[in-house]
C-alpha cells in the first residue's frame, strides 16, 4: 500500500516531465510521465492539483498548462510571466508577475474569460471563502492587495519586506517576504486582516526557496536556500521551534497527511520528514526534481 500520490515535475538529459507517483517507504513507482519537451523551453514555476486534474504555470511561455485524469492536455495564455494560481467554486486566478495582473480562468471550460489590476509584480494569490476576496502578494510595492470579488479594491497591507508567497489561517495572513538591509533575510509575516497590522514577524538569515502552512497542525515550514536547511515554525506562538540540516538544494514543498515532501534537486531526491517524530529520510530519483504536490 502506497503512503501518498505525488505530481512532480522533474528533467532528464534535458528533457521535461511531469510525473504522477506513488510513494512507498523507501520506493515509488511512477504511475504516469507526461513528456512535454526540451527543459530550456519551459519554467514552470508552480504546480496544483484541483478537480483531478494537474495544472502549471509556465513563466516562460505565459501559459497555464492542463493535464486532466483522461490524459488530455490542454493550454491556455494569460498574462506575462505568471507565478501562482489559486481557484475558487467558478474560476482560477493567476497572478503575473510582469503584467501586473491577475489572469480569470474559467474554471468548467478553461478559457480566459478577463483579468483584475493588481499591483507592480504580483507574486502570488490566494481566495479567502469567508471573506469572499483574493489576496494578491505585490512584491515590488511591499505590500499584499485584498481585492473584493463584487466590489473590487478594497485594501492594502503593508509588509515587513518583499511579499512573495502567502497563505490564510482563519483571520490572519502569513506572508513571507525577502529583506535586504546590508543582509539578505527572509522574513514571516503574521498580518491581522480586520485591522490590517502586523502582529508579528520571524525572521530568517538567508533566501528562502519555498513555505508552506501545514493547517492541521499550525506549523510553518521554510526551506533555506543558503544554509540547504529546512526550519519548522509554530503558527501560534509564532516562534521558531526546529532547524533540520537537509545540504543539496531544497528547492519545494509539498504537505501530506503524515509527511511533508522536499524535492531536493541537487542530491536527485525526496527529502522526506515525518510531522510526527521530525525524522527526516530521503528517497533517490531517476531524474532531477523541480515542484512537488501531494494529491488529495
Amino acid at each position: 500500500m502506497h503512503d501518498e500520490k505525488i505530481i512532480a515535475t522533474g528533467t532528464s538529459q534535458g528533457k521535461l516531465f511531469i510525473f504522477l507517483i506513488e510513494l512507498f517507504d523507501d520506493d515509488y513507482i511512477v504511475n504516469k510521465a507526461l513528456y512535454m519537451g526540451a527543459s530550456s523551453c519551459f519554467a514552470i514555476h508552480s504546480l496544483e492539483f484541483y478537480d483531478n486534474s494537474v495544472y502549471m504555470a509556465d513563466s516562460y511561455n505565459n501559459k497555464i498548462y492542463k493535464f486532466d485524469e483522461r490524459n488530455s492536455f490542454y493550454e491556455t495564455n494569460v498574462g506575462r510571466d505568471p507565478r501562482h494560481m489559486c481557484l475558487d467554486k467558478e474560476n482560477i486566478y493567476v497572478a503575473n508577475f510582469e503584467s501586473d495582473n491577475i489572469s480569470i480562468i474559467d474554471f468548467k471550460t478553461f478559457t480566459l474569460t478577463g483579468s483584475i489590476p493588481a499591483g507592480i509584480k504580483t507574486h502570488d494569490v490566494k481566495y479567502s471563502e469567508r471573506y469572499k476576496t483574493l489576496y494578491a502578494s505585490c512584491y515590488e510595492e511591499n505590500e499584499v492587495a485584498e481585492y473584493n470579488l463584487s466590489g473590487g479594491l478594497s485594501r492594502t497591507f503593508k509588509t515587513d519586506g518583499k511579499p512573495m508567497h502567502l497563505y490564510l489561517l482563519e483571520d490572519t495572513l502569513v506572508v513571507m517576504t525577502y529583506f535586504v538591509n546590508g543582509i539578505i533575510q527572509t522574513k514571516i509575516n503574521f498580518i491581522n486582516i480586520p485591522d490590517g497590522r502586523i502582529e508579528d514577524t520571524m525572521t530568517i538569515d538567508g533566501l528562502a526557496s519555498d513555505f508552506l502552512l501545514d493547517h492541521d497542525n499550525n506549523r510553518v515550514y521554510v526551506l533555506n536556500m543558503v544554509d540547504k536547511s529546512l526550519y519548522i515554525a509554530d503558527a501560534g506562538s509564532r516562534k521558531i521551534i526546529k532547524k533540520i540540516y537537509l545540504g543539496g538544494y531544497p528547492e519545494a514543498l509539498s504537505c501530506g497527511s503524515k509527511n511533508i515532501y522536499v524535492t531536493n534537486s541537487k542530491k536527485e531526491q525526496i527529502d522526506i520528514l515525518e510531522k510526527k517524530d521530525r525524522k527526516v529520510r530521503s528517497l533517490k530519483l531517476q531524474f532531477i526534481p523541480n515542484l512537488i504536490k501531494v494529491i488529495p
